[in-house]
């Protein structure tokens, strides 16, 4: 399959599930902008309409105040970032067809938001795609793309809950994936300034994503001794380093501004009594297994991955090593977290952004098995495939029709559940 073709099937897919999404949220396109959505978004508001931060709201969100009594948004404004342009659409299109432009919360602004969340996860779908290209043969990257997007709770992020900051986030994990090669070979100013950037922007997002940055240290390596080629990498380049800090920098200085406004620290915990209270016994088994958002039984396709990062360790590929020691901090960082299942969700939603980078072992699986001389083999794997994306995407549509968001440390299925669901798992209209 040429480029060409890959990116008309790119764009007409797009096309297609902007209809979906469109769809999945006209009963309630002010969902789009709700709780943790609306706290990534009234950064926005709060500049161009409000004009003044202190007459936030605390709306839909768990509010926090300062000593004046003031609701201080605990969320940070890397997501409004990227929702600006789209703020602004919503904005003209407002204007035009004489909706209150300072109603913020009206459908056209929601909508606006829903269309970016979807476009910039297509558009990391897409860096995805150039970022593994490099490496793999197109028919594998051909399967690993939508496996990837409709194999995991991405497709869910991504035409439902727009106004979360997964997909997002996603963009900016596949942006990394495509950039640190270009980095590693060429550490001058604008890829160091690239880097240091797009590194800000994630944990300005998600503080615990910095862990990502792991990925850089370990790239291609398989050995102490590439450890310690790529550390004297680093010395060598000190200029670049320190490029890398100031530019992630910059990315925070609106953010410090907002804290300093409201709270006079221009560094400031802004989650308050939200810790990591299971630092000491994480819940580890019940992120990976548990039914309040286990990651293995909403994202089955989680063990796949987990499968090629152990055969990239044998083959010493696919940046197994690197991965590896990613999945086991994350996995602990999210189960020493108070609400380890992280709120309403469907599925663990905290792994969305990573998949992009465990896309790796996962094309690296495919590409084991399609070299196979057993065509049945082949065959059978790519029924796999098919299987568990079908899975997921159907099962974010009944994620809402049977009772979502599932949420609450007591939440649990019970028979009555599991027979809606598997009434309905096969029902062509829901």
């Amino acid at each position: 399959m040429t480029k060409k073709i890959y990116y008309i099937i790119f764009f007409l897919s797009f096309l297609y599930l902007l209809n979906v999404s469109f769809d999945r949220i006209k009963e309630n396109p002010r969902a789009v902008i709700w709780s943790d959505c609306e706290g990534y978004y009234v950064y926005l508001p709060g500049v161009f309409i409000l004009k003044d931060f202190h007459k936030l709201p605390a709306g839909s969100m768990w509010p926090y105040y300062n000593e004046q009594g003031e609701f201080v948004n605990k969320f940070t404004c890397g997501v409004a970032y990227f929702e600006l342009p789209f703020f602004g659409i919503g904005y003209l299109i407002s204007k035009l067809k004489g909706v209150d432009t300072n109603d913020y919360f009206n459908p056209i602004y929601c909508k606006s938001i829903a269309f970016g969340g979807l476009l910039i996860t297509f558009l990391g779908l897409l860096f995805l795609y150039k970022a593994l290209i490099r490496d793999y043969k197109p028919q594998v990257v051909w399967w690993v793309i939508p496996a990837i997007y409709f194999g995991t709770n991405l497709f869910h992020y991504s035409t439902k809950e727009m106004g979360m900051s997964h997909s997002w986030s996603f963009f900016l994990f596949a942006i990394l994936l495509y950039h640190i090669p270009k980095y590693l070979e060429k550490p001058g100013f604008m890829n160091s300034v690239i880097l240091g950037g797009i590194l800000g922007w994630i944990v300005l997002i998600r503080p615990t994503n910095i862990i990502i940055s792991l990925l850089i240290l370990l790239y291609n390596v398989y050995s102490i001794e590439a450890l310690r080629e790529r550390i004297r990498f680093f010395i060598r380049n000190y200029k670049s380093i320190l490029l890398i800090a100031l530019a992630a920098f910059i990315m925070f200085i609106p953010q410090m501004m907002y804290w300093k406004e409201m709270t006079g620290h221009w560094f400031y915990y802004s989650y308050s009594t939200e810790k990591f209270i299971y630092w000491n016994k994480p819940k580890i088994l019940a992120v990976l297994f548990d039914v309040q958002n286990g990651l293995f039984l909403y994202t089955p396709l989680a063990i796949l991955i987990l499968i090629g990062i152990w055969y990239g360790w044998k083959v010493k590929n696919f940046q197994s090593p690197a991965l590896l020691l990613i999945f086991v901090l994350i996995t602990y960082a999210f189960a020493s977290w108070w609400v380890w299942w992280f709120g309403g969700a469907f599925g663990h939603r905290s792994y969305v952004e990573y998949y992009a980078v465990f896309s790796i072992p996962l094309a690296g699986l495919i590409d084991k098995v399609f070299s196979s001389p057993k065509k049945w083999v082949q065959i059978l794997f790519q029924f796999l495939l098919i299987v568990l994306m079908v899975y997921s995407v159907r099962l974010s549509f009944l994620y809402n029709l049977i009772g979502g968001p599932w949420d609450g440390a007591d939440w649990r299925w019970n028979l009555d559940k599991y027979k809606w669901i598997m009434s309905h798992f096969f029902r062509t209209q829901h």
